[in-house]
């Protein structure tokens, strides 16, 4: 995928400059929410005590991310992070050596946490809602095999996992009703599960920071 032309350069550059100045606001030993638009999306600005700086990029993949974390860990200075990515490695036209290259990005992503000494807590994927927007140019099969990558990869190495995959999913694995807005992107209700799923997690695993 870095081949190929990025659309999403010049929106990049501006989060870039969005998340610099809301850096300063933040502060250091506040929570890092990085990932793809489902966290630039993300309109709460405190997960229990713990600011939030949000670097959320849309349309970025694992590859494009990796790169990117071991700035924001040393301008950031977090005491926590959260990771949401891999929504746009698993797009329908996306292969088997695809997804395994987006889990070796991860894997390096990983360790760029475990060398900055931040506890990370990993989320998966929202499923697709069918019939929506967007549905189109994503592949329920790939998101839900993208999130167990996910699990497999982050299994020992996350101090938490938060899978949004199942937690949103139907008995068929798509998206529950009214989930998203457009078929990937969370609605309202779906934003607010995560921000609950992210609230507990946060608070069991710096409990002396969240009391």
């Amino acid at each position: 995928m870095a081949t190929q032309p990025n659309p999403f350069a010049p929106h990049w550059l501006i989060r870039d400059i969005v998340i610099s100045a809301h850096r300063s606001a933040v502060g250091p030993g506040g929570l890092l929410f990085v990932g793809d638009s489902i966290v630039e999306g993300f309109y709460w600005n405190r997960l229990g005590s713990l600011p939030v700086l949000n670097a959320g990029y849309s349309g970025i993949w694992a590859e494009a991310l990796e790169p990117r974390i071991p700035l924001l860990l040393k301008s950031a200075e977090p005491s926590l992070a959260v990771l949401l990515v891999g929504t746009n490695d698993a797009k329908k036209d996306c292969s088997e050596d695809g997804l395994d290259d987006a889990v070796k990005n991860l894997d390096r992503i990983i360790s760029h946490f475990d060398e900055a000494g931040v506890p990370l807590i990993a989320m998966t994927p929202p499923p697709i809602e069918k019939a929506k927007r967007v549905t189109s140019f994503y592949s329920t099969d790939a998101i839900a095999d993208m999130s167990r990558r996910i699990v497999e990869t982050c299994d020992g190495r996350a101090a938490a996992i938060v899978d949004l995959q199942s937690a949103l999913s139907d008995d068929e694995g798509a998206a529950r009703e009214g989930m998203t807005v457009d078929g990937i992107h969370l609605s309202p209700e779906g934003y607010r599960l995560m921000h609950d799923m992210l609230a507990e997690t946060v608070a069991a695993v710096l409990p002396e920071r969240t009391n």
